[in-house]
C-alpha cells in the first residue's frame, strides 16, 4: 500500500465529517478504487509537542460550503478508519477535469486579442485593445487605414483571405511606440490575432533560430542511450535560450505522475531532479491542451488578466475557445500552484511522442520573465526534434526486445512442437520461457500439476492451483498485477525461498490441457522523492468541491511496499505471444489427433478386411474339394478371433469415450492366482519372451472383475513385449501394505519415450499406428487399461528412468 499525507479539516469539512482536530499530523493509507476507503497508520516522524497538540472546533456538518477552510490536519489514534464513497472522490476529481481552462475568457496583460468574423468585422476584443494599439473599429466593423499599421492590417486581410495559410509571425508598432509580434490563428469561424509586446533589448530572431539549429545539430550527432541524457542537454541548451532560472525534462509514468529526469537550474535553487510530481499536479484536460498546443507561457503570476469583450461569441453564445492563443491565461488554480513553488513566472513546452503527451520542459523564473514568440518557436522546434530522437531511441529498444523475444519464442515453439505433450514441451523450453520476461520466478500449472520453469520455485503450490481456478472461473485469460495482495486479496500469499510474490503476469490456455503459466515479481521496495506530499487539498466553491494545490514542495520521501516492478508493454506482449503459440501447438494437436482417428478408421477396415477375406476364401476351397474341413475350421476361427479381439477394442473405446463405461462384475478372487494365470497364458501366447514373478507367498483377495483385470494386466505385459528389450526379462512383482496391494510390471527399454507415461495413455496418439514395434495392433492397449484400472477405483502409473520402465497398479480397500 501507498501512504499519503492527508490534510484532514478540509476533507472533513466537505464530508460533512464530525471529530476533534488538532494541528498534529496524520499519515492516512490511501487505496483509490478500491471500496474508497483511507485506513490511519501510525504517526511516524510526528514532532507536535503536548502544547502543540491543542483541540480545534469540532467541524459542523451545516458549516457554509464556500467559506475558506484554514489547513489543520486530522490526529487520530493508529487503526482508526475514515470512509469516504467513491462517488463523492470520483465527482471531487471530475470538478476538476471540468474546468474549462481554454475558455476563460481572460488574456494575459502582456499583449492585446482581436477577434475577426470570416467578413473582417470585428467580434471582440482583449479590454486593454486600445491602450495598447490605439484606435479601432467599433464592433461589427472592419479594418480602415485608421486603426493599427498598415503591415498589421495587410497580414490579418491574408489571413483572412486564406485560412489554409500558415500564418508567420510579424513585428508591428502599435501605441506609444510600442514593438509587437502579431500571430494570427483560427478558432472554428473566428480569426484571432494577437498582438504580444516585444522586449525593447529582444535579439533578432534569426539569433535564435541559428542557435537553435546548432542546438538541434549536436543533438542529433550523439547518440543517446537513454532519454534522461538527452533531455538533461536539451534542458541546458533551452535554459541558455530563454534565460529561465530553472528548466526541468519531465517525464510520465504509466499512473500519470511525472518524474524529473532532466534538469538545468541557477545554481543557489534546490535541485529537483529525479523528484516526483503526482498526477494531480496537471489535471486531463490540461494534458489534452497540451497535445493540441505545445507552448504555453506565463509571463507573470501576479499579472491581473484581462477579459474579453463581449464576454461570450456573439454568434454562438458560448465562450470564446483559446486553445491555441500564446495570450490565453491560465487556471487561477494553477497560478496558485506556482505561488506555493515561489516560481514567478514559467513556460512549458509539450514533448509529444506518437500523438501521446510523452513528457515537457518546465521552465520556471523567480521573478517575471517571458521568451519572445521567435524564442519560443525555436524552442517549440528543438522540442519537437527532442520527440523524434525519443521516438528513435524507443524504438531501437524495443527492436533489440523484439528481436531477443522473436528468438526465444522461434524456440520454445520448435519444443513445445516437438514435444509429444505440453507439460514435456514446457519442462524442455523452460529456460527459454524464463527469459522471455524479466522476474524472479516462473511457475507452470498444467491441470492441476505445478512445475517450475526457473531455477526459483514458489512453494506455495496450492495459492498457484487457486491462482489458475481464478483466472478460469473468471475467464481470465491474461492476469497483470504489480500486487496480487492488493487486486487478490481473496487469495493464499504466494512465496518463494529468497521471499514473498508481490507481482504476477499470467496467461491461461484451455484445451485439452489447461496450461497456466505465471512469471512473478518479488516485491521492490521503493522509496520516491515527491516534491512535496502528493495529496491536495479539498477546498468546496459554488461549483461543488474541487482539489487545491499543494502548499509545499520540499522533498516528502513516500516508501511503497507489497509491489512489484511494472509489468512493461513488452511483458504483456511476449506473455501474448507465448500463448498463441501453445494455441497453435494445441491445434496443431487436434489434428494430429484427428489424422490418428482417421487412420485408426482405416486400419481397422484393413484389418477387418482381411480376416474377412480369409473366411471368405476357406469357404471358396471347401466348395471345390480343395481344403479339408479341419484346415478350413482353423483358418476360420483364428480369423474369427482376430475380428472379435478388433470389435472388442472399438467397443470398449466406444464405451469409455461415451462416458458409458467398462461393464464390470465384481468379485473376490486370489491375486496370486489370478495374477500367475495372466503370466501364464502370455508364456504360452509368447514362448520367445522371459517372463519372471515375484509375488508373496499369500496375496490375499481383491475385489475385481477377474476378466477385464486380466484384460488390463495382458494389455501392460503386451505393451512391455513390444516396446521392451526381450532379450531382458519381463518381470511381474506385487506387495500388501495395509489395505494398499501394489503391483508392478517391469521392463528393459529399447528407446526412451518422449512422452510422459500420462500422454501415452491417450487413445489417439500421433505414431501410434505406424509404430514397428507395433506392427497390427491399434495403439489402444494402455488406453483400454487405463479405464479398466480405473474403473476398480484405483490408479495406474508409470514412470522411465534410466532405460527402464516401471507401471503400477494400486488397488486400496476401502
Amino acid at each position: 500500500m501507498t501512504s499519503w499525507t492527508m490534510t484532514g479539516l478540509a476533507v472533513a469539512n466537505a464530508l460533512g465529517w464530525r471529530g476533534e482536530l488538532t494541528e498534529l499530523g496524520l499519515v492516512v493509507r490511501m487505496s483509490v478504487g478500491r471500496a474508497g476507503r483511507y485506513r490511519s497508520n501510525d504517526r511516524a516522524g510526528c514532532s507536535a509537542t503536548p502544547q502543540q497538540r491543542r483541540p480545534m472546533p469540532a467541524v459542523r456538518a451545516n458549516r457554509p460550503l464556500w467559506q475558506t477552510v484554514r489547513l489543520h490536519q486530522l490526529r487520530a489514534s493508529p487503526g482508526a478508519d475514515f470512509f469516504m464513497e467513491n462517488e463523492t472522490l470520483s465527482e471531487i476529481v471530475a470538478n476538476c477535469d471540468q474546468e474549462p481552462i481554454h475558455a476563460l475568457g481572460l488574456v494575459q496583460p502582456h499583449g492585446a486579442l482581436l477577434c475577426f468574423d470570416p467578413a473582417g468585422h470585428l467580434v471582440a476584443a482583449s479590454t486593454n485593445a486600445p491602450e495598447l494599439l490605439g484606435a479601432l473599429p467599433a464592433m461589427g466593423e472592419r479594418l480602415t487605414d485608421a486603426h493599427v499599421t498598415p503591415l498589421a492590417r495587410q497580414t490579418i486581410f491574408e489571413a483572412l483571405a486564406d485560412p489554409a495559410k500558415p500564418a508567420d509571425a510579424v513585428e508591428c508598432d502599435g501605441a506609444n511606440g510600442e514593438r509587437f509580434d502579431l500571430i494570427t490563428h483560427w478558432s472554428g469561424d473566428m480569426l484571432v490575432a494577437e498582438f504580444e509586446q516585444l522586449s525593447a533589448d529582444a535579439p533578432p530572431a534569426s539569433q535564435f533560430a541559428l542557435y537553435a539549429q546548432r542546438a538541434i545539430q549536436r543533438l542529433q550527432s550523439t547518440q543517446y542511450s537513454n532519454p534522461a541524457a538527452l533531455l538533461q542537454s536539451a534542458a541546458e541548451t533551452i535554459r541558455t535560450m530563454t534565460g529561465f532560472d530553472r528548466v526541468m525534462g519531465y517525464r510520465f509514468l504509466s499512473d500519470g505522475s511525472g518524474e524529473v529526469i532532466g534538469e538545468a537550474r541557477r545554481e543557489d535553487l534546490a535541485p529537483y531532479l529525479h523528484q516526483r510530481y503526482p498526477a494531480g499536479d496537471i489535471p486531463a484536460q490540461a494534458r489534452r491542451l497540451y497535445v493540441l498546443n505545445p507552448i504555453r507561457q506565463i509571463a507573470s503570476v501576479e499579472a491581473k488578466p484581462v477579459t474579453i469583450q463581449p464576454s461570450l461569441h456573439p454568434r454562438t453564445n458560448a465562450p470564446y475557445d483559446l486553445s491555441y492563443a500564446v495570450l490565453r491565461s491560465v487556471s487561477p488554480i494553477h497560478i496558485e500552484y506556482l505561488k506555493n513553488m515561489g516560481v514567478g513566472a514559467s513556460m512549458s513546452i509539450s514533448i509529444v511522442v506518437d500523438g501521446q503527451l510523452w513528457g515537457l520542459f518546465a521552465c520556471h523564473h523567480m521573478t517575471a520573465h517571458r521568451a519572445s514568440h521567435a524564442v519560443r518557436l525555436s524552442c517549440t522546434v528543438l522540442t519537437q526534434v527532442v520527440s523524434i530522437l525519443i521516438a528513435q531511441i524507443d524504438a531501437r529498444q524495443r527492436s533489440l526486445d523484439e528481436r531477443r523475444v522473436h528468438d526465444l519464442r522461434a524456440q520454445i515453439a520448435t519444443e513445445l512442437a516437438h514435444a509429444e505433450e505440453a507439460l514435456m514441451g514446457l519442462l524442455s523450453a523452460a529456460d527459454d520461457v524464463s527469459a522471455l520476461i524479466d522476474c524472479e520466478c516462473v511457475m507452470a500449472v498444467v491441470d492441476h500439476e505445478v512445475v517450475s520453469l526457473g531455477s526459483s520455485k514458489a512453494t506455495s503450490i496450492e495459492a498457484l492451483r487457486a491462482l489458475a481456478d481464478h483466472m478460469t472461473s473468471t475467464r481470465q485469460d491474461t492476469l497483470v498485477s504489480q500486487s496480487l495482495t492488493e487486486d487478490l486479496p481473496e487469495l493464499a500469499p504466494i512465496s518463494t525461498p529468497e521471499g514473498p510474490i508481490a507481482g504476477c503476469l499470467a496467461i491461461q490456455m484451455v484445451g485439452d490441457a489447461r496450461i497456466t503459466i505465471m512469471w512473478m515479481r518479488r516485491e521492490l521496495v521503493e522509496t520516491i522523492n515527491w516534491a512535496g506530499p502528493p495529496d491536495k487539498v479539498i477546498a468546496s466553491g459554488p461549483n461543488g468541491a474541487r482539489l487545491t494545490p499543494r502548499g509545499s514542495f520540499e522533498v516528502w520521501k513516500q516508501t511503497v511496499r507489497g509491489r512489484s516492478r511494472e509489468w512493461s508493454g513488452m511483458d504483456r506482449s511476449a506473455a501474448r505471444e507465448l500463448k498463441v503459440i501453445l494455441q497453435d501447438v494445441a491445434l496443431q494437436r487436434m489434428r494430429e489427433a484427428e489424422r490418428a482417428r482417421t487412420t485408426l478408421l482405416a486400419t481397422l477396415g484393413h484389418d477387418l478386411r482381411n480376416p474377412l477375406q480369409a473366411i471368405n476364401m476357406a469357404v471358396q476351397l471347401m466348395g471345390r474339394g480343395l481344403a479339408t474341413s479341419n484346415d478350413t475350421a482353423k483358418r476360420v476361427e483364428g480369423s474369427t478371433r482376430r475380428m472379435q479381439s478388433l470389435i472388442n477394442y472399438i467397443l470398449d473405446v466406444s464405451r469409455i469415450r461415451s462416458g458409458v463405461g467398462l461393464g464390470m462384475t465384481r468379485e473376490r478372487v486370489g491375486l496370486g492366482e489370478l495374477l500367475e494365470s495372466t503370466v501364464e497364458q502370455n508364456r504360452l501366447a509368447h514362448p520367445n519372451v522371459t517372463i519372471v514373478t515375484q509375488l508373496p507367498a499369500d496375496l490375499g483377495d481383491v475385489l475385481v472383475d477377474p476378466d477385464r483385470f486380466n484384460q488390463a494386466l495382458t494389455n501392460l505385459i503386451s505393451n512391455a513385449r513390444q516396446h521392451g528389450d526381450t532379450s531382458f526379462p519381463i518381470e511381474l512383482l506385487a506387495s500388501v501394505e495395509g489395505k494398499t496391494t501394489t503391483i508392478e510390471i517391469r521392463n528393459r527399454l529399447l528407446k526412451k519415450p518422449a512422452a510422459s507415461f500420462e500422454r501415452l495413455t491417450d487413445p489417439f496418439k500421433s505414431g501410434s499406428l505406424d509404430n514397428p514395434n507395433n506392427r497390427g495392433g491399434l495403439g489402444l492397449g494402455l488406453y483400454i487399461a487405463s479405464a479398466i484400472v480405473k474403473g476398480h477405483d484405483a490408479t495406474l502409473t508409470g514412470n522411465f528412468a534410466e532405460m527402464n520402465a516401471r507401471i503400477f497398479i494400486t488397488l486400496t480397500e476401502a
